[in-house]
């Protein structure tokens, strides 16, 4: 099968939070991370259904960089969740950013791949 994926992945093991819309905290892995989303481990027994609103919470340095994403749950397969982005502020946009250009190491495919996900409806 060909690879689909529009966005480049960032292979990482971050430690995140998801607060669901109740306002509970549900501890999570994020496996990787684009600009369109992000793969992350949680725990036995995840509860959370496809279609799902999650605020993702990942803790950049300790010291309050983070980048807040609001998710939906895309897909569930064992302790994997996929999580599609639905919205973020600019300073984790910008955050979000810096580390993608690190990782790609290569500013016009990041400005392409910015540029999609403006177009995106």
């Amino acid at each position: 099968m060909a690879e689909r994926r529009l966005f480049s992945r960032i292979g990482l093991q971050a430690k995140a939070w998801l607060v669901d819309g109740a306002g509970h905290n549900h501890h999570a892995l994020v496996q990787d991370l684009s600009l369109h989303g992000a793969l992350a481990m949680v725990d036995e027994g995840w509860a959370g259904q496809n279609g799902d609103e999650f605020e993702l919470v990942l803790d950049l340095d300790g010291h309050g960089q983070r980048i807040i994403m609001h998710t939906s749950q895309r897909h569930h397969h064992g302790v994997c969740i996929g999580l599609e982005c639905r919205r973020m502020d600019i300073d984790s946009a910008a955050h979000l950013r810096r580390l993608v250009e690190l990782n790609l190491g290569n500013d016009e495919l990041l400005q392409r791949q910015f540029a999609q996900l403006v177009n995106e409806d």
